[in-house]
């Protein structure tokens, strides 16, 4: 229960009575969710205006209703007018909430590549330190050993403050989180303050929403608007555009690279199928570490996860047990392993540099074996990115099958035609089979003792979306499910 007049602090408003003394239990932009005496914001989405609603929500016993737009209602209702509802939630979320995020450590993660896996590695550290922590990203949202699901990398805001209300209320004193473009675009993290902003690289991607890669930039940064005084910024220094924010951003920044000189750097580095070993310099020394993890980008991975850990002021020993104690995100380069002789991963690299990342370190690390890649591109996003996936597989896959990944409402065969015309003419080691399943059978056939299979495009996922539809679709599962049939035969 919250005062009314305490949920509007700081959002410019007109109700139509007195409020001082009104109270209100919940807020939800969900009229199917409204009870006896909750506020409802009529949120005027990108899909569905909230409006429309306002008639439900006061049937469903809606004591509170903000609009932009004035309506008729009952007398018991009160009418609360504002300027922009979007831009609004966030800040009556946090107030309604009473701003947890301010007493909680939180570091944001955004950029193109890399976030889930900085959040697992971060959340491993904390564990290590003893730090109870939560975390909110792509995969799923955690508190220690609870999850919930995820319907977006980044909540929108009055999800968002009440997973943070949990947390805190669960004794969560860190909390670490995937904050995409598009929730910056839109404001959604407006009410969070950070204590630690990780800006990752910046590649094509979402260009279906942002349209230019300025516009796209432009989002990622607006992270850096939300930071709590004395909060330190850590930045890829390998990454042109990231690195040269440096000049523009106000709070502290750690600087972290593989290639340029960075405040926290990797030399000696010694790459397997198996693991990864090399040495991290830091300002505060340097230690040697052994991960599971494989590759390069995951190198770079591991570097934001210690610059991030030192602004937190958590120990270098512990960091390094941090690291090495971690064992693999799902759907992130994840070993199938059924006892066959050759190597299958699945992995969710759905753009042209996450796909390069992946098979440029297997063709690094096993460069006399054949490496089979299955991959697709989804439907209703960006259509500039499919040649160019198309073209990046088969240059370093000794044999490719494109097949579909979550066509939504584009034909599959469509999708598929694009791709095609990145890789017509200059590439003939490429099959086209549409049906996912079919292709990764296709694929898992085709492998011999030694090689590496790699179905890229959904990781984590278990699910396929086509049209309006959500079908169960777990290449993890399915590809376990195929190598027992083998093994039967």
């Amino acid at each position: 229960m919250m005062k009314l007049k305490d949920v509007l602090k700081g959002v410019p408003h007109k109700a139509d009575r007195d409020i001082s003394r009104v109270t209100v239990k919940k807020i939800t932009n969900d009229s199917r969710r409204v009870a006896r005496g909750d506020l409802f914001i009529a949120l005027r989405g990108y899909d569905i205006d909230g409006y429309k609603f306002i008639r439900s929500a006061i049937k469903n016993g809606a004591g509170v209703v903000v609009s932009e737009r004035d309506f008729k209602a009952p007398e018991d209702v009160i009418k609360i007018l504002i300027k922009d509802t979007r831009r609004a939630s966030p800040l009556l979320a946090a107030n309604f909430y009473r701003e947890p995020s301010r007493k909680m450590k939180i570091t944001g993660v955004t950029g193109t590549n890399g976030k889930t896996t900085i959040t697992y590695i971060m959340e491993n550290i904390l564990k290590e330190a003893g730090k109870p922590s939560g975390v909110i990203g792509t995969i799923n949202h955690r508190i220690g050993r609870r999850e919930f699901p995820s319907n977006n990398t980044t909540p929108g805001p009055l999800e968002l403050q009440a997973l943070f209300d949990i947390m805190l209320k669960n004794g969560v004193k860190h909390v670490v989180m995937e904050v995409s473009s598009h929730s910056l675009d839109q404001g959604r993290a407006n009410g969070v303050l950070f204590d630690v902003g990780i800006f990752t690289n910046i590649t094509k991607e979402h260009l279906d929403y942002h349209k230019t890669m300025k516009k796209y930039f432009s989002a990622k940064v607006k992270l850096f608007d939300h930071m709590k005084p004395g909060g330190v910024a850590v930045l890829n220094n390998d990454d042109a555009m990231v690195s040269g924010l440096k000049r523009r951003i106000k709070e502290k920044v750690l600087t972290y690279g593989l290639k340029n000189k960075s405040d926290v750097m990797a030399c000696g580095i010694r790459l397997s199928a198996g693991g990864t070993f090399f040495t991290i310099k830091t300002p505060n020394g340097s230690f040697d570490v052994t991960t599971r993890l494989i590759g390069r980008h995951n190198i770079s991975n591991i570097l934001a996860s210690v610059a991030a850990a030192m602004a937190l002021k958590i120990p270098p020993g512990t960091i390094k047990k941090g690291i090495e104690s971690f064992s693999a995100v799902p759907g992130r380069l994840e070993l199938v392993d059924e006892g066959q002789p050759f190597k299958v991963f699945v992995d969710y690299a759905h753009t042209e540099d996450a796909l390069y990342n992946i098979l440029s370190l297997l063709r690094e690390v096993v460069p006399d074996r054949n490496i089979i890649t299955v991959f697709g591109c989804g439907g209703n996003r960006d259509s500039r990115k499919r040649p160019l996936m198309g073209n990046v597989a088969c240059k370093f896959s000794d044999s490719v099958v494109v097949t579909s990944d979550n066509p939504r409402f584009e034909e599959p065969g469509a999708i598929i035609s694009q791709i095609e015309s990145g890789i017509r003419g200059e590439f003939s080691n490429y099959d086209l089979v549409e049906d996912r399943r079919e292709a990764i059978d296709k694929a898992l056939r085709m492998a011999s003792k030694g090689d590496v299979v790699v179905i890229a495009g959904k990781g984590h996922e278990k699910y396929q979306i086509v049209r309006d539809k959500i079908l169960p679709f777990d290449d993890c599962e399915i590809v376990r499910e195929m190598l027992a049939g083998f093994r039967k035969r």
